[in-house]
């Protein structure tokens, strides 16, 4: 007797399945469908119809993707997308690198171009780039308070 994971092996036998762009379209779909239950309520249904027509969209290509049988499409299809996000990524490297790590701030060196880490420490401060020597003043606006110091009890 076949169990419905052998079946369903058998059926996905030489479609092309899951990868990044699927994995993105799914989440894009996802985002979407949280959006929809936001703009129901609005006065207007056509922000609620677009979010809808959108979030429709997004799953019947991820899942046309994934049953498609045209691996060399998908494929090449899926290498465009890589690209391009290996294009955008390094754009938001910096806030990521920044929320992981508050209590330090990251500037570029105006001659060198070079990255420096700081002490997030409020005010004006005047530092030298270790690579090129170069001395730049650095303004912060806002210091990071550790959050895990509770005070006196």
């Amino acid at each position: 007797m076949n169990s419905f994971r052998e079946k369903l092996i058998r059926f996905m036998y030489g479609r092309y399945g899951f990868d990044q762009l699927s994995g993105f379209l799914m989440g894009a779909g996802l985002v979407f469908g949280i959006l929809c239950l936001f703009l129901r309520f609005l006065p207007t249904f056509i922000p609620y119809y677009i979010c809808s027509f959108l979030n429709t969209f997004f799953y019947v290509f991820a899942f046309f993707r994934i049953l498609s049988k045209n691996t060399y499409k998908r494929t090449l299809e899926n290498e465009k997308y890589l690209r391009l996000r290996a294009r955008v990524m390094p754009l938001f490297d910096d806030k990521i690198k920044s929320a992981k790590d508050r209590n330090y701030i990251y500037k570029k060196c105006p001659k060198c171009s070079s990255k420096l880490r700081l002490k997030r420490i409020k005010g004006k401060h005047t530092t030298k780039c270790p690579r090129c020597g170069q001395k730049f003043n650095v303004w912060i606006l806002i210091e990071y308070k550790n959050s895990t110091s509770y005070g006196n009890y």
